[in-house]
């Protein structure tokens, strides 16, 4: 099934709509992880290799790592590396260690707002990709964060606004606009755009994490506005990988948050995407980079 969930786009609608159909969450969720990894590797580490605090970063500890997609990756890029992943999901955790052929890479259970303190100063630098958009509280994961990593704390998350195509996909645009209504309610677990929240709170030092980091890097500024263009696909392959991405995602979406999802409008529309060799997509991501102010953070602080 995953592999065929990787190939929509070799499909015809609706073999494609039954497809996505019969797949369980599970199978769903590893297809569009590994997709995600291929589609935003490239650009992610063009970035991450030139960034000065990078060759100094020896240990990596990502959490949520999900079924392990980005980090092995990762590791077959850097591999003087020793790279750690925390999974809270039993089944995607359970993938990851069945994927890991990799000495130099280890995955265990753990959980983003539960701190863990095998974990203390394990790190060199730890990053949180589009995961906290799923937490609760992720201020407390970055509290935590602060006792794991000696130096830096990246983080790559979703900001929908930021998106650029030159084929908008309508029905994308309606459903994420349906999931940040949603989420808006109180009480409502997840924000779309809790980067931009916290570059804000962390700039007008108003947030709980103010004493703790200090912002080096951000590719947008508070209001959400492009500083410098990380991610652009083009060519057939891109074009591809992204029409298949935005199909799983937005399968996930109705089945998450249960809002209309118009699949039948997203696959027409991204026929015409695809068909157009000189197409091109920015998916909206915000790169934010975070730089502990301490060297020491008293473990017993945010319990």
């Amino acid at each position: 099934m995953n592999m065929t969930l990787n190939h929509l786009v070799d499909q015809d609608k609706h073999s494609t709509l039954q497809t996505l159909e019969n797949a369980t969450d599970a199978q769903l969720w590893d297809a569009l992880l590994e997709g995600q990894a291929k589609l935003l590797f490239d650009s992610e580490y063009s970035w991450i290799a030139n960034e000065n605090w990078w060759p100094a970063s020896k240990r990596v500890l990502e959490i949520g790592s999900g079924n392990g997609a980005f980090l092995l990756t990762l590791a077959g890029h850097a591999p003087e590396k020793s790279y750690l992943g925390i999974e809270k999901l039993p089944k995607s955790l359970e993938k990851a260690l069945e994927s890991n052929k990799r000495t130099n890479v280890v995955f265990r259970e753990g959980d983003a707002e539960v701190f863990d303190e095998r974990l203390v100063d394990s790190a060199d630098v730890v990053i949180f990709r589009l995961v906290l958009q799923h937490l609760s509280d992720p201020v407390l994961a970055l509290q935590n964060a602060a006792q794991y990593s000696n130096d830096y704390v990246l983080i790559i998350d979703a900001y929908d606004k930021a998106r650029r195509t030159s084929h908008p996909i309508t029905a994308m645009d309606e459903a994420v606009d349906l999931v940040e209504q949603k989420q808006r309610v109180q009480n409502s677990t997840g924000n779309r755009r809790i980067s931009l929240d916290l570059l804000e709170t962390l700039q007008n030092k108003t947030s709980p994490l103010s004493d703790l980091y200090e912002v080096i890097f951000t590719n947008l500024d508070a209001d959400g506005n492009l500083l410098k263009e990380m991610t652009r696909f083009e060519g057939k392959r891109a074009r591809e990988l992204f029409s298949n991405h935005v199909l799983l995602f937005l399968t996930l979406v109705n089945r998450t948050y249960h809002v209309p999802v118009n699949l039948d409008k997203a696959f027409d529309e991204l026929q015409d995407y695809l068909k157009d060799e000189e197409a091109w997509s920015s998916v909206g991501m915000h790169y934010l980079v975070l730089r502990k102010k301490y060297t020491q953070v008293h473990s017993k602080a945010f319990r």
